[in-house]
C-alpha cells in the first residue's frame, strides 16, 4: 500500500554520446610539427553534455594527464576551453610514432583531485558540482584535437514542479545524503562514509524546474518544498541506490497543504536511473480510501480529498484515469476519442501534452459519454442522458459524477440554477461561486482548458481555454451527470434527430486580475466536449 504521499515513477533512459574515433594524420612517422618547426599544442575536444544540458562553456578548464609508454609526459596540465575546444601550453612530444593515453577531468584543481565535495546549496547553479571526467588511448600527436569521450561520475536529480500552493516557492531541498566522494586513479566516484549526511538547496532552473547533483550512494533523501506562504511540505523516499552518471527526474506537485512525487530516471549521457519509490508496492491497488488522511489510491494512484463545508468529499484534484484499452487521444481531428491529454499552454499556443508532470496536476479531459461510463455515441435521446444522473461513471466505487445538485449546494449559482445565496462557496460580493473561496478550503481548482466539439454533426474540435490576453488557461469545465438541455438538428423539432445533449457542470473560469474574482459557477456542458473530472463521494 502506498503512503499518504504517493510517489510516481517513472524512468526515462537518454541516448549516450556517439563512438570517438582516434584522429588520424598524415605519414605519423615522422616528428609532426608546425609550419614554425614546433611542437604543436595539444588540444582536447570534449564529447560530453554538462549540467546545464547544453555544452562547455569559455573559460572552463580541465586538468590533463598524459602517459607514454616511457612514464608519465605531462600531469595536470590546465586547458581552458575557447568555444570548440580545450588548449593551453601543453605540446605535443616529438616523438610522433608513440602513444599515449590521454586523461582529464572537470572542473581543474591545482592538484589531481582524491575527493570532490558537491555545494550544499546549489541554488545559483549545478554546474560547479557536477565532476566529470575521460580518457583516450592510443593516441599519437597530431595537429588536429583529440576527442576525449568525458562521463559524468555523479549522480543528477532533476525536479519538474507542478506548484499548484499559489505564489513561487521559496525552496526545494534533499536531506539526508552525503555531499563527500572519494575519487579514484581513473576517477570513478563512491561516497564517502566518514562524511556527515546534509541538506542540498536546489538550483531553480525555471518555476518548474530545478536541479541538483549528488554523489552516487545509497541512501534514504527526504524531499522538501517551502511554499511561498512559508509552509514546509516533505516526504521520504524509500532508501534507494544513485548510480554514478545516472539521472533520475522527480516530477513533483505542490498543493497547499500537501506534496506529491512523481520521478522519472541524461552524457557518455546521463543514463537511465531507474525509480525512486516510497516503497514497493504488493501489487496494484483498485481502490482504497484514506479519508482520515485526505487522500484515495484509484488504479494505483493517489489523488486528494477534501470535505467541503458542503458536508460532502470531493476530489481535490483532476482525475487521471485511462480506462483499459483507451489512449489519451493528441488529435482534434478524432472527435470520440473518449478521452484526450491535457492542454498546455506553451508560447501562446495552446497544444495537447502528455508530459507527466502536467498530467498528474491537471488530470485527463474525458467527453461526458466517457466520464459517465459508457460508449462514446451511445447516449442519443433525452431519456438516455437523464438516466445517468449521479451515476458512479469512471469514478471509483461509492463515488460519483457530480449533480446539479451538489454543485448547486457548493458554489450557488450556474445556468439552470436558482442562486442559491447560502451556498458556501457563493460571494456575494461578486455573486458567483468563489475559486477563492473553494481553494481556501483545499479545492486546489484553477481553469484547465477544455477541447470543445459542440454538437454531434461537427468532425473536428477545438481548444478552450485561451481568453484575452492572459498567459494561461483562463476557462474550463468539470463534467457533470446532471441532464440540462437538448437542441435538434432542425431547430424545435424532435423528429429531426437529437443534435447535442447538454448537461450541468461546473465551469472555472480566471479571467480576471484579481484570484479573489476568479469565478466557479454551473454552466451548461455539451456531451462530447472533452472536460476535466471530479468526483463526489455519495452519502
Amino acid at each position: 500500500m502506498k503512503k499518504s504521499v504517493a510517489l510516481i515513477l517513472a524512468a526515462l533512459a537518454f541516448a549516450a554520446c556517439d563512438k570517438t574515433a582516434v584522429p588520424t594524420w598524415t605519414n605519423p612517422d615522422q616528428p609532426v610539427v608546425t609550419p614554425d618547426g614546433q611542437a604543436p599544442l595539444l588540444k582536447v575536444t570534449p564529447v560530453i553534455t554538462k549540467v546545464t544540458e547544453t555544452k562547455f562553456e569559455a573559460g572552463d578548464a580541465i586538468g590533463v594527464t598524459v602517459t607514454r609508454e616511457a612514464g608519465v609526459y605531462a600531469t595536470n596540465e590546465k586547458l581552458v576551453f575557447g568555444g570548440a575546444e580545450f588548449s593551453g601550453e601543453l605540446k605535443w612530444y616529438a616523438e610522433g610514432t608513440d602513444a599515449a593515453t590521454v586523461s582529464a577531468y572537470y572542473p581543474y584543481a591545482a592538484t589531481v583531485p582524491t575527493s570532490f565535495t558537491v555545494a550544499a546549496d546549489q541554488s545559483a547553479g549545478s554546474s560547479a558540482s557536477d565532476f566529470v571526467a575521460g580518457s583516450i588511448s592510443g593516441v599519437k600527436p597530431s595537429t588536429e584535437a583529440i576527442l576525449v569521450p568525458f562521463q559524468h561520475k555523479l549522480s543528477l536529480i532533476v525536479f519538474n514542479v507542478a506548484n499548484n500552493a499559489g505564489g513561487d516557492l521559496e525552496s526545494i531541498t534533499l536531506d539526508g545524503a552525503i555531499l563527500k566522494a572519494n575519487l579514484a586513479a581513473d576517477f570513478t566516484a563512491t561516497v564517502d562514509e566518514n562524511a556527515a549526511a546534509a541538506s542540498v538547496v536546489a538550483y531553480k532552473k525555471s518555476a518548474t524546474a530545478y536541479a541538483l547533483i549528488l554523489p552516487p550512494q545509497t541512501v534514504a533523501l527526504t524531499a522538501k518544498v517551502e511554499t511561498a506562504g512559508g509552509n514546509i511540505l516533505s516526504q521520504q523516499l524509500q532508501e534507494a541506490t544513485l548510480e554514478a552518471g545516472k539521472k533520475y527526474t522527480i516530477n513533483m506537485i505542490v498543493n497547499p497543504d500537501d506534496l506529491k512525487v512523481v520521478m522519472d530516471g541524461d552524457i557518455v549521457d546521463w543514463t537511465d536511473g531507474g525509480s525512486l519509490d516510497e516503497q514497493e508496492p504488493a501489487g496494484p491497488v483498485e481502490f482504497e480510501e484514506h479519508l482520515s488522511d485526505g487522500y484515495f489510491i484509484y488504479h494505483d494512484v493517489q489523488y486528494s480529498v477534501v470535505q467541503l463545508k458542503d458536508g460532502k468529499w470531493w476530489m481535490a484534484q483532476n482525475l487521471a484515469y485511462v480506462p483499459e484499452g483507451y489512449t489519451p487521444c493528441v488529435d482534434l481531428n478524432n472527435v470520440s476519442a473518449g478521452i484526450y491529454a491535457p492542454i498546455d499552454f506553451n508560447g501562446g499556443t495552446l497544444q495537447f501534452s502528455t508530459d507527466a508532470s502536467l498530467v498528474a496536476s491537471n488530470g485527463y479531459l474525458y467527453q461526458s459519454e466517457m466520464a459517465l461510463g459508457v460508449a462514446v455515441g451511445s447516449i442519443t435521446t433525452v431519456e438516455d442522458a437523464q438516466a445517468l444522473e449521479g451515476v458512479q461513471g469512471i469514478c471509483p466505487t461509492g463515488w460519483h459524477i457530480p449533480t446539479k445538485a451538489d454543485i448547486t449546494a457548493l458554489v450557488g449559482k450556474g445556468v439552470g440554477i436558482t442562486t442559491n445565496t447560502e451556498a458556501p462557496y457563493y460571494d456575494a460580493n461578486t455573486a458567483n461561486g468563489s475559486i477563492a473561496k473553494l481553494n481556501e478550503d483545499g479545492f486546489n481548482i484553477a481553469a484547465y482548458g477544455a477541447v470543445t466539439i459542440s454538437d454531434f454533426t461537427k468532425t473536428v474540435g477545438t481548444f478552450m481555454g485561451k481568453l484575452g490576453t492572459y498567459t494561461y488557461l483562463a476557462s474550463g469545465y468539470i463534467v457533470g451527470s446532471t441532464y440540462a438541455s437538448v437542441t435538434y438538428n432542425t431547430s424545435g423539432d424532435a423528429t429531426s434527430g437529437v443534435k447535442n445533449l447538454m448537461f450541468t457542470a461546473m465551469m472555472p473560469m480566471t479571467n480576471k486580475e484579481s484570484e479573489a474574482a476568479f469565478t466557479c459557477n454551473g454552466s451548461s456542458l455539451g456531451i462530447r466536449t472533452a472536460a476535466t473530472v471530479r468526483c463526489v463521494r455519495n452519502n
